[in-house]
Parts: structure tokens; sequence; C-alpha cells
């Protein structure tokens, strides 16, 4: 019987036992960023997803031999390459989103001169204070009016434009950071939960200048905690799911990553109020354009329903690599589409099922390319139900990766996961996991 014929529970039984470890060791916040809150460097940056950086110092140190560098296809916030950095490892990261890239190259540039930094901080606090009765509102984007007060969105602005004017790209980059950070602790509403929160109201807003300096100076406290200064990784603005010819054949030795989960998450959605208020976006149409067509397909928002065609799509190179999955698939796809009717929604999450799996192919053929042979990669992924049709996410991920080249894999569950989400009226009830997939290259 092929393993997308297996019950839910037969999958959730799948052990790993090729390892002297077990990842159970850990607490259920393995999978989640809420280690990273209290972590210096990691916690420069509040991320709707993400996974701990007890992860990578855990695979690492239980590895024989110390990596040469490590592959992060999906970077985020750098939680890889900061945890790599912080152990003396190279890494190389791959990140699609130009936010992301320079909140990433923030959190590793720890040779930040903690008194020029401070001066720049003073002449960023005088400019605005010297041009205290100017006028910008014609600047400002219109998502983020109501988001603010108005003498808190003016010096929001006035900091990001002066920031623009200090010339120096790594205290620029550096500067940027503490002012993202900024924008979540002055809103009146929560902006990223994962999406803004209109109907709840944060207390102790505003303020944006004393909260930046404060953010600021902690951000330079952190840089004296470090074990050194010296930069070990490369970020590259780049979509995995391609080849980065910046990225030699065999150069990693090791990777750890967590990709976009199936379930929904638009990572453009999330990321909107910054990107917008750093002018990398504009509208709903700028984050289709230059967000969401350079992700892994993860939403129901990344493409047009009528563009879709089975039969086309049973023709691709991921489909005819993957036959006996394809069968499987297609019998979800069928199974989805079919409940997704009685459904208010009505949500493609048959289509989004496909594209997800034919992009992660891509990316696992990437991985295999810049993986040396006799090395792992450790992924984080939760399975899915759209509409209450069970999808074994890992393991599915698990053979696509033999597909590319891959010799084998193993799967450990990690945690339950969706319970939160339980109260819901649409919600089903199937229990869904956590896990890490291990690919041997």
């Amino acid at each position: 019987m092929f393993l997308g014929a297996r019950s839910h529970d037969e999958v959730e039984e799948r052990i790993d036992v090729a390892y002297n470890y077990s990842f159970s060791m850990f607490d259920a916040n393995i999978g989640s960023a809420k280690d990273n809150v209290k972590s210096a460097i990691h916690n420069w940056y509040r991320f709707t997803a993400g996974f701990s950086y007890k992860f990578i110092d855990f695979v690492v140190d239980e590895m024989e031999c110390k990596p040469h560098c490590i592959y992060e296809p999906f970077a985020g916030c750098g939680t890889t390459l900061v945890a790599a950095q912080k152990k003396r490892i190279h890494s190389i990261g791959n990140e699609s989103q130009q936010l992301m890239c320079d909140i990433i190259n923030a959190k590793l540039n720890w040779d930040i001169d903690s008194e020029l930094c401070k001066k720049y901080i003073d002449y960023l606090l005088n400019e605005i204070h010297s041009n205290a009765d100017i006028d910008i509102s014609d600047e400002y984007n219109p998502l983020l009016c109501d988001l603010y007060d108005a003498e808190t969105l003016k010096n929001l602005y006035l900091l990001r434009d002066y920031i623009s004017t200090i010339g120096n790209d790594k205290y620029e980059l550096f500067l940027k950071l503490a002012l993202s950070q900024t924008l979540h602790k002055a809103a009146l509403h929560p902006i990223a939960v994962p999406y803004i929160v209109r109907s709840k109201n944060l207390v102790n807003s505003g303020d944006a200048l004393g909260k930046f300096t404060s953010i600021a100076y902690q951000m330079l406290s952190d840089l004296d905690t470090v074990p050194h200064h010296e930069r070990m990784a490369e970020v590259h603005k780049a979509d995995s799911r391609n080849m980065n010819p910046e990225i030699e054949n065999g150069c990693c030795d090791l990777c750890i990553t967590s990709p976009p989960y199936l379930n929904n998450l638009d990572y453009g959605e999330v990321s909107k109020v910054h990107s917008h208020f750093f002018k990398i976006t504009n509208d709903w149409r700028d984050i289709t354009e230059k967000v969401r067509h350079q992700l892994v397909t993860g939403a129901t928002t990344h493409y047009k329903d009528a563009d879709f065609n089975l039969e086309g799509f049973m023709e691709n190179e991921f489909s005819k690599k993957n036959p006996k999955l394809m069968e499987a698939l297609v019998e979800k796809f069928e199974e989805i589409r079919s409940k997704a009717k009685d459904r208010k929604g009505k949500k493609s999450f048959h289509i989004l099922m496909m594209h997800y799996f034919e992009d992660m192919f891509h990316v696992l053929m990437e991985m295999k390319r810049v993986l040396k042979r006799g090395s792992k990669a450790y992924l984080i992924l939760g399975d899915s139900a759209p509409y209450g049709v069970y999808i074994p996410t890992t393991e599915f991920l698990g053979e696509i990766a033999k597909s590319v080249g891959f010799r084998g894999y193993s799967i450990t569950k990690i945690r339950d996961r969706g319970h939160k989400w339980k109260s819901l009226s649409q919600r089903h009830s199937m229990e869904l996991s956590e896990n890490v997939l291990v690919l041997n290259r």
C-alpha cells in the first residue's frame, strides 16, 4: 500500500529509529519562536512563523564533526544563520523578501561601534526635533493611518527618512531594524499576529522616539554578549525554488530549515505594514508581484484558480517524477474540491496543495544540489487537513525528496498542533502534528 493511502493514525505512529537521539527531549516550543524571545539577537524582530534556535544548537552539538557550512533555503528572520554564527559556523541563506533580507543582514552585522551608533541616534533625534513643524502626511501609506496616532506616525516616517541620510549601509540597516521593532511597539493595534487585529487595543502605544531609542540601545547592549564580531554568513535575495548560481554545488554539509506550512498563511499579508512603510510595496498588487510570486505557494492568494488545469499539471516534471504520489494527491484533490462546495469560503485548497508540493519539489532539488553527499537536512514541518482532509505533508515531502535524489528520510513527531483553533465553528476535528523530517543526502 502506498504511503498516501495510510490512515492518519498509521502516519502518526511513524518513529525515527535511525538515530541515537530523540527530538522528543525538547518541549513543544522547539517548533515555535518562543525560545527566541529571550535570546539576544534572535529577539531583534518579531516573526509570526519561526522555530527555536535551540534546535540548531542541538543538531550541531550532536554531530561528531562540526559542520563546515549550513544551508538555509528559507532564511526568514535569520534564526539558523544567527545560531550558526554564534557557534562560529559559516552559513548560506536564501530569502526572497527584501524586507527579511535587510532584517537578517542587520542581525548578522556584529561589528557595530556603539559610540558611533549613539551619535547617529542623536543625529536622528536632533533632525526630527529641528523639523517638528514640517508636514509629511502626503507620504503616509493609507494602511498605517489608523494604526498609529498622528504624532507617532509622523515621527516613524521622519525616523525612516532620516535614517536613509546617514550614508553608512551597515548602520542604516541596524537602525532600520530598530525602527521595525518600533512599528510593533508603538502601534495602537497588533500588526502581525499573524494579521492586523483592529479589534484589540494595545496598552502603552505611541512614543515612537522613546521606544526607538530604547530598542536601539538594547540592541547595542546585546552586541556586548556575542562571542565574537566576525560576519560568517551569506544572505542571498533568492527564491529557493530556483538554482542560485551564487551557491556552488556541494558546498554545504548540513541544512536546517522550516519551510512554509501548507496552512494558507499569506506571508505577504503578514509583513505588509512593514513593506508598505519601507516603500517596498504600496498595495495588494505590489504584494502579489513583489512578494507572493517570489514565495513557495502557501496561500490561496498566490494564484488565480482559473489558471490551474489538472491535466496540464500532470505533465510537469514534478508529476512525472512522482507518479505514485500523484495518485494520492489527485485523490486528495478531488476530496478537498468536493468538500469546498459546501463551505462558505469555497477556498481552493485543492489547487493550493498541488502548487505547494510542486514548489517544494524544486526546493528539494536545489537543496540536494547544494548539499554534499553524506550530509543531512533537517526540516521542521507541520501536517495539515484542509476542510478536514488529512494531508501527511511531512511524509509526502520525504517521498518527494527521494524522487530528487535523497537516499532516504525519517520522521520524528515534535508535538500535537492546531488545538487553539478548535473553538472555530468551521474547524475540523482532525489531530495534527508538527514533525522533524530528516533527509539523507
